[in-house]
């Protein structure tokens, strides 16, 4: 598709994953990242530049450049690419990605390239390029698809993707890195989830091999948070990181208030930046049934008042934790961040309803393989009698 030493010119814009995946995908020899002034692009060039030049195995370091290109003038855009092509080794094939960059900048960009007889793409969001390649005999472009192999880039750290996609939150603690460890690897994946289902810890049995601390005292959670990351790492999963907590981000550096957000777990996968929040409890409802049932009937009207009060919140609660959520994904994962909440029980209605239209997976505790596989490999589902059966437990 591509000759063996291309020049990738790319319109920058926040998200961060088009240029990663087309990189990753068509090896450029070199790469000339094109942003304004304002923020929204500069910034995040500067973030994808750094990011570039300590991945040698993505692009060579120092092949990753920065130009500046007008945003609101669409002849002086087209004028400053001619200027940046021209300074481009005659010998060298230009491709030009224009999905990032505005409306005006793009626009530009691609009748730039029409009128220089430049081959370029879009990347959709479901992984798949669009190529704008010029008409053999000189009439325009025509249009051809092709599939990315999101795969290529499993092996990437999620810190460093984080980092290089956020520009609000700064890393405060890097959290604890799990991999699978030999024993894990060799252990026979029907035993391994059959032993994780039994309660059996994957530290404890020396499943999980880990860099880096999260908190010195054990939370009531902690053995969810690592029963799931031994499960996604068996699942094929590269690193999982755990309990990273982040700041916000000011000019000055690291905030010195209290961490805004602690993750639970972080993981990358086929071209997105997954966020996993584990709560190992009983649901609100049940707990209220308890307190209720706990309590005499004959309570005065204000101590009734009082508890319908407390059971309102704790309804609210569920899906005031998915808003968060939300909020954290959005920041660190971009438009393809994807939230995934494990839970011992299923949630109240109303969350589970926020959730589903908001595209928050929800995966039981007891069903972890099945409902990690769909979401893993969609292709590729656990066999129609296990799908069954898991209709009970996966919403």
């Amino acid at each position: 598709m591509t000759s063996p030493q291309p020049t990738l010119l790319a319109l920058v814009s926040r998200q961060i994953w088009p240029h990663i995946l087309s990189v990753a995908h068509l090896k450029p020899y070199r790469l000339i990242l094109l942003h304004s002034d304002d923020n929204e692009s500069r910034t995040p060039a500067q973030r994808l530049k750094k990011f570039f030049d300590q991945r040698s195995d993505i692009i060579a370091k120092g092949a990753t450049s920065l130009e500046p290109v007008p945003h609101d003038d669409y002849e002086k855009m087209q004028k400053r690419l001619g200027e940046v092509h021209a300074s481009l080794p005659t010998d060298s094939e230009c491709l030009l990605n224009f999905t990032g960059g505005n409306k005006l900048m793009a626009t530009a960009a691609f009748r730039w390239a029409e009128g220089n007889h430049i081959r370029s793409f879009y990347l959709e969001r479901g992984h798949r390029l669009t190529w704008f390649i010029p008409a053999v005999d000189g009439s325009g472009m025509v249009t051809e698809p092709e599939k990315l192999d999101v795969m290529v880039t499993n092996a990437l750290d999620p810190i460093a993707l984080l980092r290089c996609q956020t520009q609000d939150s700064d890393v405060e603690r890097r959290g604890e890195r799990l991999t699978l460890s030999d024993s894990g690897k060799a252990l026979d994946k029907d035993r391994f989830f059959q032993q994780l289902q039994h309660g059996d810890n994957p530290l404890d049995k020396g499943w999980l091999d880990k860099q880096g601390a999260a908190d010195r005292e054990q939370k009531a959670g902690d053995r969810l948070e690592l029963v799931t990351a031994a499960a996604l790492l068996k699942l094929g999963v590269k690193q999982v990181v755990r309990s990273l907590r982040l700041k916000v981000h000011t000019p000055n550096g690291i905030s010195s208030l209290l961490p805004h957000a602690e993750i639970d777990l972080i993981f990358n996968w086929n071209g997105k930046l997954w966020l996993v929040d584990c709560k190992d409890r009983i649901s609100e409802d049940d707990l209220m049934q308890r307190l209720r049932g706990a309590l005499p009937d004959s309570l005065p009207p204000s101590a009734k008042q009082l508890l319908d009060r407390v059971e309102g919140e704790l309804k609210i609660s569920p899906t005031k934790a998915l808003k968060e959520d939300l909020i954290a994904i959005n920041d660190i994962g971009g438009l393809l961040g994807q939230i995934v909440c494990v839970r011992k029980e299923p949630l109240p209605d109303e969350a589970a309803a926020y959730a589903k239209r908001n595209r928050i997976e929800i995966i039981l505790k007891d069903k972890l393989d099945t409902g990690l596989q769909c979401l893993l490999y969609p292709e590729h589902p656990p066999p129609l009698e296990r799908l069954a059966e898991l209709k009970q437990h996966f919403t």
